[in-house]
């Protein structure tokens, strides 16, 4: 009689240290999920919108995302569905807006270069401006010079010219584009 009683309440332990361990187990991994690592955001954003100043307190740009990701480990940011305006600082006219670039995917460094992928629009938003508009699907934006760059082809738009091309080069404040290959240019000449 006496050993049936410890085969059952051993069995009755072992089962119930089984289930203390399952138990365990499922904390265990809802603290894994908790815990960051060190290639996640270290915040996500919804429809956000972020402006940033320059050192004098005039509006450098602002950058508006459906999504962004910010990563402390490198200190990069991952906008979707990014548009970016662009605002002269050294010009008489502070504070106007003079460019707004579009992108699907972007990618903002901490030192102020912006990597655009995916259907990327620059366009001028004063009227009488040289170049009007610049479409690649991959560009480089240093967004303190505002010098940008591409290595895939690339459309420029500007007063009475069109232009394709690959390898750009050029500054966006001062309204420059140089493509180095692959170059066909069409002007348009105005009888007056």
């Amino acid at each position: 009689m006496n050993i049936r009683w410890n085969i059952i309440l051993s069995v009755i332990a072992l089962g119930l240290l089984a289930w203390f361990y399952t138990l365990q187990q499922k904390t265990d991994d809802a603290l894994a999920g908790l815990i960051k690592t060190d290639d996640s955001p270290e915040y996500v954003g919804q429809k956000m919108e972020t402006t940033v100043y320059s050192p004098t307190g005039k509006k450098q740009y602002l950058a508006i995302a459906n999504k962004v990701e910010h990563f402390n480990n490198d200190g990069h940011t991952d906008f979707q569905n990014a548009v970016v305006y662009l605002f002269d600082v050294q010009d008489e006219k502070l504070g106007s807006q003079s460019w707004k670039i579009s992108a699907d995917k972007a990618k903002l460094t901490k030192d102020n270069m912006l990597y655009l992928d995916g259907n990327v629009l620059a366009e001028s938003l004063i009227k009488d401006s040289r170049l009007q508009k610049v479409e690649t699907q991959s560009a480089t934006v240093n967004l303190k010079t505002q010098d940008i760059t591409s290595d895939t082809m690339v459309m420029i738009n500007g007063q009475n010219f069109h232009t394709t091309g690959s390898k750009l080069t050029g500054n966006l404040q001062q309204q420059t584009a140089t493509l180095k290959e692959q170059v066909r240019t069409y002007y348009e000449i105005i009888n007056q």
